[in-house]
């Protein structure tokens, strides 16, 4: 065969085994339930439950992949697929529980192969993870608090599950294992049973502190006291509040495995007296130590002067820390502020895990007066008005004015909300209403923690904590909008149809006759009664008349409900003056009016016509 005859056989004999070849996931798979962008068709492709990113990896044939989980509270019971690590971004806020429903079961179940399950918080469920068959799975850097009726791990008929590194507080029970694993750098605390186990004893238990456990073994066993911890408070951050990193005086500080594997030089410098890398207990420590602090908390500012700022927060006392970031800018959410004396935003609080307060100094803080907004509609309600407007860009926020007259002067500030019901009105009295936007010299805040090591940090996401709760503050100074369009109305008792049990309850008659007061055609006459009847004094009066007779009218139509479809006919006519009059443009009013002039013009000369005997 000449050798230019081969070529097409070869390659479709490559683009064969191309085919059925096993394929490596190209990036990382990514799950989170808070962003909306989160799509399968991105790169890499993001799912929003943890189940449906494996689901979709184990459809595949792929050598191996991990799977993010990014900070978010996940409510599903997981059948982890081996081959899969599974990764969570931020111990402290990624959290897998029941959270009250009918998880029973395992909130991660997996069997056979190798897996990993890392950097998560379990809560809240009868058992946090099910491992089975001979699988070789790492369990670490785990939080685990199920509650003292659950067992925050269960491993059966399996020797070759590691388990280090992680956080048990406040279980029934922390591990409960049929078979001898490795136990280490693993911190229990306040669990009914530490370890729960049909066997004499665990060979591989060491390097773990214990205490305020009821029991530390159902076997009885007495882990050593040469590797292991007892008696000794681990001294967490803020267990009540979920932070479990160590305090600079933890004992479980560089007294974890030292084991190169379970040691992380580069966040954990040697020891200065013997020279050895150790690292820590618990979840915060070992190689997969979670680098995002803990959330600043308690941020709160004062003005010293119109030019400065200074903060307040409450200190984030995990050794771990190694100071703070301030951010600031002119807008919410928006930290890209320039002008201050220390530097532009971020600036780095130099002093560490101590420092509690900063002040931003030289500061120019301005506001642009926002546009004015527009007053919708008015709706009357009992001794009260119900008012809504347009949002104003810009604004911070609004001011409603009213009163007896026009325009109105009394004012009430009602914050950053675009509806707002005006109380403590006279029914039957009528107000004139105007509303008006306006921006404060504000500057928008957070503060981050940042850790010991030399990043690169970015909040949230690596070596730095999320922002804390914004906080504004600034001069104060108003800049406030001109008035918006003034509407006048007044309050009145209303009772919705069919309550209209007496006749003091000041209803109109078309509420009763149509059944309640929401109807678009006693709304077209309310309309019509605010633009052509209260801006006058006849109107005014006759509007005066109409509120003294008509609850008595009212009362008698609901006692009398056969009436009502004659009053409803007999309204229709001042219901279509009203929608034309309220509804119709000026200049089709004016054009309404010619026509109905040269119509009563022409009716008048047919009748003169008539009369002297003429003819049309």
């Amino acid at each position: 065969m000449k050798a230019y005859r081969c070529v097409p056989f070869v390659a479709v004999t490559f683009l064969f085994l191309f085919l059925i070849a096993p394929k490596k996931a190209s990036a990382d798979y990514i799950v989170n339930n808070t962003d909306p962008a989160c799509s399968t068709n991105s790169t890499p492709p993001c799912f929003t439950t943890i189940q449906s990113a494996i689901n979709s990896w184990a459809s595949l044939t792929t050598v191996g992949t991990t799977i993010q989980v990014k900070a978010g509270t996940y409510h599903e019971a997981v059948v982890l697929t081996p081959g899969i690590s599974l990764h969570g971004s931020e111990t402290a806020k990624t959290i897998l529980t029941s959270g009250g429903t009918s998880t029973t079961g395992a909130l991660i179940t997996t069997s056979s192969g190798n897996a990993s399950i890392s950097n998560f918080t379990f809560s809240n469920a009868t058992l946090g993870i099910l491992v089975t068959n001979n699988a070789t799975v790492d369990i670490n850097n785990n939080v685990f608090y199920m509650g003292q009726a659950g067992t925050a791990v269960q491993v059966q008929s399996t020797t070759s599950t590691r388990i280090f590194d992680n956080t048990f507080y406040n279980n029934g029970s922390a591990i409960n294992s049929n078979t001898d694993i490795l136990i280490t750098s693993n911190i229990f605390l306040s669990n009914i049973v530490a370890l729960t186990s049909s066997l004499s004893q665990f060979t591989q238990l060491t390097y773990n502190d214990f205490f305020t456990n009821s029991t530390i073994a159902s076997n009885g066993q007495q882990p050593d006291s040469v590797t292991n911890i007892f008696l000794d408070d681990p001294l967490f951050v803020n267990s009540g509040n979920g932070d479990f990193h160590l305090q600079a005086a933890s004992p479980c500080r560089n007294t974890g495995n030292p084991a190169s594997q379970y040691t992380n030089p580069s966040y954990y410098p040697p020891d200065p007296a013997t020279q050895t890398v150790k690292s820590d207990m618990g979840a915060y420590g070992g190689p997969g130590t979670d680098s995002i602090p803990f959330q600043i908390s308690g941020v709160a500012a004062t003005t010293p002067s119109t030019t400065s700022i200074s903060l307040t927060w409450n200190a984030n006392k995990s050794y771990l820390v190694g100071g703070y970031q301030v951010y600031y800018g002119n807008a919410s959410g928006d930290y890209t502020g320039t002008g201050a004396t220390e530097g532009s935003s971020p600036v780095t609080v130099p002093t560490g895990t101590a420092a509690t307060t900063f002040t931003l100094s030289g500061l120019t803080i301005s506001a642009v007066t926002p546009s004015i907004p527009t007053l919708n509609p008015t709706a009357p309600l009992n001794e009260s008005l119900a008012l809504s407007w347009t949002a104003a860009p810009g604004a911070t926020g609004y001011k409603v004015y009213y009163g007896t007259t026009s325009p109105p002067s009394t004012a009430i500030d009602v914050g950053n909300v675009t509806s707002y019901a005006l109380s403590g009105l006279t029914n039957g009295q009528t107000y004139f209403v105007a509303v008006s936007a306006y921006a404060k010299s504000l500057l928008y805040l957070a503060v981050t923690a940042r850790d010991i090591s030399t990043g690169p940090f970015a909040p949230g996401v690596q070596h730095e904590s999320a922002y804390s709760t914004e906080i504004t503050a600034g001069s104060g100074d108003l800049m406030e909008s001109a008035l918006s369009n003034v509407k006048s109305d007044f309050p009145e008792a209303l009772v919705a149809y069919p309550n209209l049990p007496n006749t003091h309850q000041g209803c109109f008659i078309a509420t009763a006759a149509f059944g309640y007061y929401s109807a678009p055609q006693v709304q077209a006459l309310r309309e019509f009664r605010d633009r052509y009847l209260v801006t006058n004094s006849l109107g005014n009066a006759f509007v005066e008349w109409y509120y003294r007779v008509s609850p008595a009218a009212a009362g008698f139509l609901n006692a009398h409900p056969g009436y009502k479809p004659a009053v409803r006919t007999a309204l229709l006519p001042a219901i279509g003056i009203s929608l034309l009059l309220t509804q119709m443009s000026s200049a089709m009013k004016i054009v309404l009016m010619i026509l109905a002039s040269c119509g009563i013009a022409y009716l008048y000369y047919r009748k003169r016509l008539s009369g002297s005997g003429g003819s049309c």
